[in-house]
């Protein structure tokens, strides 16, 4: 055995005692085993760590954006220290307040906070008992960036509200109202109207550039909404392609990471809290449909290069752009096997032609499998460390639960 190699049993060693003690005796007692280890930093218990951080909150705090309350609605969650939440909400580009830091620090928590969460969720699904491949795979597709800007951008709340108009006379179609004199005062009605509050547009921001991709990124979302909604209600297939369309920028993936950092910490660092606010998004919802299902998802970039390997197949991919298109072209031993092509975006535009060819490639020869059948993956030698997506290529995902209002109804 090489040096390299027993440094990577003795990692697996360690770690998996670690797991072994969460399993035995949750979070506190895992902190021991981890404490023992050191791993050369100075340890204190999760409670205490939590603590310090929101000793440095600034309670009470003024000028509460009336967003916020809108916000707590739509998680289910109401926030002790407001300033969480505000600073969850507060894009680097904003300017008007300099004592509140940007999400980039929550953000990072919450990522940690979602992984341990569906990672302890997939890891007691009941009769599975996945390989650490396998969990990797499906965890990917609920915490990859795609889906959770998917998440963010169906997210809202439903508000009945009073909005002034003239009143207008039913019989006569015309103004109501008038003094006998000549003069009309016009009446006034205020009748209850829906308004729909979206969750990223309690972004806090001062970017032009925000507003562009935010605006760009819901126009995406409402036109194909309701595809990628039936696909992950219905679907066998996780919907790589469609959800990759959305072209949404990073900054919607990260509220929502950045609201569930937020809420770890106002809650004394409660997992159990976390995980309801994860059902209030919908979003474990999805992965038990996965794990119940056995919805395949493996990306199909991964799929058709595991087959290829698989049958000593060569595949290439040929890009092309021209009168303002862009086109992916999968060639299969030098022969056509799948041609996409679409509207040129910029840069992610490439993706989304390539994974919409791999899936047409993927269906032509037959290849949609359980993700269990096919390409296996191991689980040592090739052991992928955590990152936003389980396969290098992708990041997307699926969704049950819409909070807000009906697809179409924007």
């Amino acid at each position: 055995m090489t040096l390299s190699n027993l440094c990577i049993v003795l990692a697996d060693v360690v770690e998996s005692v670690i797991g072994s003690a969460y399993l035995h005796g949750g979070f506190d007692l895992s902190y021991l085993c981890v404490k023992f280890f050191s791993l050369g930093l100075r340890w204190a218990p999760l409670q205490d760590r939590v603590a310090e951080l929101n000793a440095r909150v600034r309670l009470p705090v003024s000028d509460i954006p009336p967003a916020l309350a809108y916000v707590e609605e739509m998680l289910g969650y109401t926030f002790s220290r407001k300033l969480l939440l505000i600073e969850a909400l507060t894009h680097a580009s904003y300017q008007q307040d300099d004592q509140t830091t940007s999400y980039e620090r929550m953000e990072f928590l919450g990522d940690s906070v979602l992984d341990m969460v569906v990672t302890d969720m997939l890891y007691h699904a009941e009769g599975k008992n996945y390989s650490p491949g396998h969990m990797h795979l499906r965890k990917s597709a609920v915490v990859n960036g795609h889906f959770l800007a998917f998440v963010c951008l169906r997210t809202c709340l439903v508000r009945m509200v009073g909005i002034p108009r003239p009143r207008v006379d039913p019989e006569t179609g015309e103004r109501a109202g008038g003094n006998g004199r000549g003069r009309r005062a016009v009446e006034i009605e205020v009748p209850e109207e829906e308004s729909i509050v979206y969750f990223w547009r309690c972004l806090l921001h001062s970017s032009p550039q925000v507003l562009t991709d935010q605006h760009n990124a819901f126009t995406r979302f409402k036109a194909r909404r309701q595809e990628i909604e039936e696909a992950l209600l219905t679907s066998k297939i996780f919907p790589w392609a469609a959800l990759t369309r959305l072209q949404a920028s990073k900054m919607f993936s990260d509220m929502v990471e950045s609201v569930l950092g937020a809420i770890f910490l106002d809650s004394g660092g409660s997992f159990e809290v976390v995980r309801r606010v994860l059902y209030k998004l919908g979003i474990l919802q999805v992965l038990e449909r996965i794990i119940r299902d056995d919805v395949d998802v493996l990306h199909p970039v991964s799929r058709l290069s595991l087959w290829a390997q698989k049958h000593g197949k060569e595949v290439s991919y040929d890009y092309g752009r021209e009168k303002g298109e862009v086109s992916c072209i999968i060639s299969v031993d030098g022969e056509e096997a799948a041609v996409v092509r679409d509207v040129w975006r910029g840069h992610v535009s490439r993706e989304e032609v390539k994974y919409a060819a791999a899936e047409e490639a993927i269906a032509k020869f037959g290849l949609w499998t359980s993700t269990a059948a096919e390409g296996k993956p191991k689980a040592r030698g090739g052991k992928k460390k955590k990152g936003k997506s389980a396969v290098k290529e992708p990041e997307a995902a699926a969704d049950t639960v819409i909070l807000g209002a009906p697809a179409g109804k924007e």
